[in-house]
């Protein structure tokens, strides 16, 4: 829970606490008066609510060994960058170049392709998913349940696809496993956009601004793309 959250508590904490007196001793009013404790109820609650996930501890530890893993699988096949999320949990990383096609991949195969082309097909983290707006998809993952960041805007423009992760909260990783996939909730966020666009996503690039991070990503239009 961030800022906003905390101005808005307070707001119904103070109108609360005003309407209940108010009420009580000059309306000499039941009703009004409830309504005002129930307003200084709800913003206690809002107060006292976990400012981040509750198992966000737990969430990091699993990170780290699943980030580590991944990091050495990249670092022993020397595995480049421009990879492709595609749906079904899976991302390709190519080991040539130039890299198969996605319809010549076994996406069952740990390496798979066809005639000197090849990629590493490594699975991401499933979640289950509710149908809705890709916005308000990762923020109920990132945000709400993993606590990986703060906020998530998402812009698209034609192919291309544009993340912004406000503050995110990054689990130790290898520079390979950044260089390679982008930090770890840049990973997860393509991961579940593939997912829920049922499109294969090319991650183009990711840099820092500031506090935040930025993810390009690129609709796969053709499966017999390169």
């Amino acid at each position: 829970m961030g800022h906003e959250a905390d101005l808005t508590a307070l707001t119904l904490g103070v109108c609360g606490a005003v309407l209940a007196v108010y009420s009580y001793w000059i309306l000499s009013s039941i009703p009004f008066t409830a309504l005002g404790i129930g307003m200084m109820i709800v913003a206690a609650s809002i107060f006292t609510t976990y400012r981040e996930a509750p198992y966000s501890d737990a969430v990091a530890a699993i990170l780290e060994a699943y980030t580590e893993n991944l990091a050495r699988i990249l670092e022993e096949f020397n595995a480049p960058s421009k990879v492709t999320y595609v749906k079904g949990n899976k991302v390709v990383i190519p080991l040539t170049n130039p890299p198969p096609k996605l319809e010549e991949v076994a996406y069952d195969r740990l390496i798979s392709g066809s005639r000197g082309n090849y990629a590493l097909i490594l699975a991401t983290p499933k979640l289950d998913l509710e149908p809705g707006d890709p916005e308000a998809v990762l923020t109920h993952v990132l945000v709400d349940s993993l606590g990986l960041c703060d906020n998530v805007r998402v812009v698209t423009t034609g192919d291309q696809i544009i993340v912004e992760l406000v503050k995110p909260r990054e689990p130790k990783s290898s520079a390979r496993f950044s260089e390679v996939l982008g930090p770890v909730a840049a990973h997860v966020a393509s991961s579940l956009l593939a997912e829920a666009l049922d499109k294969p996503l090319r991650l183009e690039e990711w840099k820092r601004e500031g506090k935040n991070v930025t993810v390009t990503l690129r609709v796969v239009e053709d499966a017999g793309e390169r």
